[in-house]
């Protein structure tokens, strides 16, 4: 009996750091972007050819490592304005994409956007995008993209930025299966010589 309440013990205690333990630190995040160009948004064919365009250059974010929400830049934004045609007023949606790269996990960021054309002002909409997930190891990445709004008066270049908001969680560590399996063995082990020493008492 007193070799059962050892064990017992013992099994608490391991159990007990496994609880105990403190979260595992996600590794330091890069984050990188392929960028994009979007051609003559809105443009009826008889404007100035490249006009109301949109760039987004690529980027790289590094070096967060902690648990917790930030707010990060994905992309420098260019908008080139000018004539898009005589029948090109009004607002005009658009898809578009970009390669998302976190810890050398590669997904698509597929994003919605919308152009507003009038006589002065041209502006333009990225609305939203389906939120992406990454799961490592010990633990994952939420990337949000941030809805963003630029002006363009009249013909010329204006400048913006895409950003997102990113939550980096991180779980409790899980035991390796080496170590499970040294336990379940101890554990195997431990029984078996209970019920061997039950057995020799009752003889």
């Amino acid at each position: 009996m007193r070799f059962f309440c050892k064990t017992s013990l013992a099994l608490a205690v391991l159990l007990f750091a496994f609880a105990a333990a403190p979260a595992v630190k996600a590794d330091p995040i890069v984050i990188q972007t392929g960028g994009f160009e979007l051609f003559n948004l809105g443009n009826d064919g008889n404007g100035i050819s490249d006009k109301d365009t949109l760039l987004g250059d690529a980027n790289l974010t590094n070096n967060i490592g902690a648990p917790g929400r930030y707010h990060i830049l994905l992309n420098p934004l260019t908008f080139i304005t000018g004539f898009t045609g005589s029948n090109s007023g009004g607002t005009h949606e658009f898809n578009f994409s970009q390669l998302v790269t976190i810890n050398g996990q590669t997904q698509t960021l597929d994003l919605f956007g919308s152009i507003d054309i009038d006589h002065l002002v041209d502006t333009l909409h990225i609305i939203s995008a389906t939120p992406l997930t990454f799961n490592f190891e010990n633990y994952s990445v939420v990337l949000t993209v941030l809805p963003t709004d630029i002006e363009g008066w009249g013909e010329g270049v204006f400048c913006g930025d895409l950003k997102a908001k990113i939550e980096i969680k991180t779980g409790a560590p899980v035991p390796e299966p080496a170590t499970l399996t040294l336990l379940g063995l101890g554990l195997a082990g431990a029984a078996a010589k209970l019920r061997k020493r039950r057995k020799t008492r009752m003889v």
